[in-house]
């Protein structure tokens, strides 16, 4: 009788491929520009600039610039247009949002009275969605590789009796569903022609990265304002997709279609540090620095997968009892972030911001949970960080914007943002960096605040099903991400 496949940690080891690898350092490791409709507006560009709850994620001296207590909230709709080309077949699909994009208290003590050079201090308490995952692709197409043959070549050698144990996740399953036959020469082969099979799978995604911001900030003689912050990540990520395939030429055997179901839901939370200092040598310059200290995230993660196959006597399935779930916990460091900003002031109407943020994304790497650490069996994850300082790059994220008062406190605002593709050149299809184009109008009294934002970001990614040293199997997607932001604030 065959065994149920539940959490042995060795069993789990092979299945990392599907669960932990280098795409999840990656996933973690870089976020957006979520925030507040101003912050937005302007690309996320305000290293220099301060003075709004958003900055604290860029550089926490930026609160200093506060003068008054202040709370503001803001509202994001995020939608998302997919376009898929998968052997020269093109595919669409569109995603709704609606999320909490920030939220912020800080509170202000005036100092003035009490020293000669430090004027206010501020503590600040906020919230900032760092990254949406929500989203749903599908491409379609013919190609000549199949699904079964990856799974067929990953049960080489195991003998049926076995295989659930050994690769419950792959050729188990699709041996359940006799999709694949065995030889007695230890070789799993698929009941697949010679022809082409179409192709369809469909991806789903939710989830995101969040933070809560704790800092501490001070202006010493409206020349020197310094800052620190600790940020509590928040991270929850789903994914679940189907992957189809239909015999065009059925001829000889009796596979007709069949559909694989893979989920993953994973959750986690970690800390960081943030540093910063912002100096104003003229009334029209201002100079920014920033560090913020890798986030390490204790992770929890539950994938599960299942299979049916049609045959021409009908429709094979696997009990329920049967389908495998694999369970796992682990640690994911994110590379450290360097940031610096200048800004240039344009009188009393408006301003100029530049940030240059550099993150070292070989730096990022997979741990062993804190429980497994000191475990002589522990998986130590060599493969999948030898794999992300093989295939990952330092990058430079260039973040340019500004605004100006048109009229007596009303503003308008613009910014772009370049951020470069984390591949190195030798790996991968895209070379172009990933774009955000945004803008927005504001008002501002002496109590009372309200902004509005719209902010597009085009994203460029390869994607293979299987086996990405056969160009068949990839499929181009680019995706284009409209976010309109509300916020409204309020000085007390």
């Amino acid at each position: 009788m065959r065994k149920v496949v539940k959490t042995a940690f060795l069993v789990l080891l092979y299945q990392f491929s599907f669960a932990q690898n280098e795409m999840d350092v990656l996933r973690y490791s870089t976020t957006d520009v979520f925030g507040s409709a101003r912050f937005e507006a302007m690309a996320g560009s305000f290293g220099g600039l301060g003075a709004d709850i958003s900055a604290m994620q860029i550089n926490p001296a930026g609160m200093g610039r506060f003068s008054s207590s202040r709370v503001a909230v803001s509202f994001n709709n995020s939608v998302m247009s997919n376009q898929t080309t998968y052997n020269g077949r093109e595919s669409a699909s569109n995603h709704n949002k609606f999320t909490l994009s920030s939220a912020g208290v800080v509170f202000t003590t005036d100092l003035s009275e009490k020293n000669i050079g430090r004027r206010y201090s501020q503590v600040t308490l906020g919230y900032t969605r760092l990254k949406n995952f929500s989203n749903s692709i599908r491409y379609e197409g013919q190609n000549f590789y199949s699904l079964l043959d990856v799974f067929a070549n990953d049960g080489r050698g195991i003998d049926p009796e076995y295989i659930y144990d050994e690769r419950p996740f792959t050729t188990g399953l699709a041996y359940d569903v006799f999709a694949l036959d065995y030889d007695m020469n230890g070789n799993y082969i698929s009941r697949l022609t010679m022809g082409d099979m179409y192709h369809d799978r469909e991806i789903n995604t939710g989830g995101g990265i969040g933070e809560f911001h704790i800092g501490y900030s001070e202006n010493y003689g409206n020349v020197f304002y310094y800052g620190g912050s600790i940020g509590i990540r928040r991270v929850k990520y789903d994914e679940n997709y189907t992957h189809s395939e239909r015999l065009l030429d059925t001829v000889g055997t009796t596979l007709r279609s069949f559909d694989y179901r893979y989920e993953q839901y994973s959750t986690g939370t970690g800390l960081n540090l943030k540093l910063g200092v912002l100096f104003l040598p003229s009334e029209q310059i201002r100079l920014g620095l920033a560090f913020e200290s890798p986030t390490v995230v204790g992770m929890k993660e539950e994938w599960s997968a299942n299979m049916t196959a049609m045959h021409d006597d009908g429709l094979k399935s696997v009990l329920p009892e049967y389908v495998p779930v694999g369970r796992f916990d682990y640690r994911v460091k994110t590379p450290m972030k360097l940031r610096a900003s200048f800004a240039y002031i344009l009188g009393l109407r408006g301003a100029i911001n530049v940030d240059l943020e550099m993150a070292r994304l070989p730096g990022g790497m997979l741990r062993p949970s804190n429980d497994l650490q000191s475990s002589a069996s522990a998986y130590t994850f060599e493969y999948e960080n030898n794999e992300v300082e093989a295939q990952f790059r330092t990058i430079l994220n260039t973040r340019i914007g500004m605004e100006y008062m048109i009229f007596p406190d009303f503003f308008l605002r613009g910014g772009i943002a370049i951020l470069p593709q984390p591949y190195k050149k030798e790996i991968g299809n895209i070379n172009t960096p990933n774009m955000t184009y945004s803008g927005g109008i504001g008002w501002e009294s002496k109590r009372f605040a309200v902004d509005l934002s719209y902010r597009v970001l085009s994203l460029s990614s390869d994607y293979y099903a299987f086996d990405p040293s056969k160009i068949e199997n990839r499929a181009e997607f680019n995706t284009n991400v409209h976010n309109i932001v509300i916020t409204a604030g309020f000085k007390f």
